[in-house]
């Protein structure tokens, strides 16, 4: 847990909450507040029957540290090396949705702010979104409404991350859906305080609420979830996931991004829709150290 992404203080709170529920299971557990080199935790790490990974954002999600821990052959919680560095790249997830007729927002991509300056000046439908290409948790997303808006916003995005995302906004409804195991878990709507679902928003308690199960037709509920766990084999994640949409007025969704390590805090997704279906935070994280350790 920890890690040196703008999201360290998120992934310590998650891995507080996964300490705490493995605790009270009865489980020996330790913590390792992993500060920018996974090799230094290797011979305490290799000690565990299994490492359940509470990072969020950066080489904790990037697939960097699975890709260290899949060379010493330790067992780890959540999607492997190649999968998380697929979902983390915002870019290349969306072309392999495209590719398999899976609805996304479309995009514009630009490697720096100084290729998106020299890209020139375009029409462009506003409001739109930019965002790092490479961070989560909404960290360095601008709602951008104006072209005298759009450059300070790439500025800010590359601040985060060298590839900057300039996305279609669909105005609507957010939606997720998490996966657990093989199994879609119902999808929540987030009706954030602020225009849209923000760091704030996220990761402070009473700034959002939360609707599990989502109202909506069963026909779409079921289309969100087929989608979702497409979504989720497409990119070969495991043990979980949560998919990110938003759903349009005339009720067409888009698939925004994949989250292959979601948060595990008291204001977080995935534990919200368990509990809907009667798995409990301490089940839950107990049921993905089980697959973990089982290889499924």
């Amino acid at each position: 847990m920890g890690g040196n992404s703008a999201e360290r203080e998120v992934s310590l709170h998650s891995g507080e909450a996964v300490v705490e529920a493995l605790q009270r299971s009865g489980t020996d557990v330790f913590a390792c507040d992993y500060e920018g080199d996974i090799r230094n935790f290797l011979s305490k790490l290799a000690e565990a029957d299994v490492v359940f990974m509470a990072l969020h954002g950066g080489e904790g999600e990037n697939g960097t540290v699975q890709g260290v821990l899949e060379e010493e052959s330790i067992v780890y919680t959540g999607s492997g090396p190649d999968a998380s560095a697929l979902a983390m790249d915002k870019v290349a997830s969306k072309k392999l949705m495209v590719e398999n007729e899976l609805p996304t927002p479309d995009w514009e991509f630009f490697t720096s702010c100084e290729d998106f300056e020299a890209s020139g000046e375009k029409n462009r439908n506003y409001p739109l979104i930019v965002k790092p290409n490479g961070e989560g948790s909404t960290v360095g997303l601008t709602i951008v409404k104006s072209e005298a808006e759009l450059l300070p916003a790439v500025q800010t995005a590359e601040k985060c991350d060298s590839g900057i995302l300039l996305e279609e906004y669909i105005p609507g409804r957010e939606l997720t859906v998490g996966i657990l195991g093989e199994e879609a878990l119902p999808c929540i709507e987030i009706l954030p305080l602020h225009d849209h679902y923000d760091y704030e928003c996220k990761y402070t308690a009473g700034m959002s609420n939360y609707i599990c199960p989502a109202e909506m037709s069963t026909v779409l509920a079921s289309q969100l979830a087929q989608s979702s766990l497409a979504i989720h084999n497409l990119l070969g994640c495991r043990h979980y996931s949560r998919v990110d949409y938003r759903l349009s007025p005339e009720g067409s969704f888009f698939c925004l991004e994949v989250n292959t390590l979601p948060g595990l805090t008291d204001t977080s997704l995935v534990p919200k829709a368990a509990a809907v279906v009667e798995i409990s935070f301490e089940d839950l994280v107990l049921k993905l150290c089980t697959m973990a350790l089982h290889g499924r």
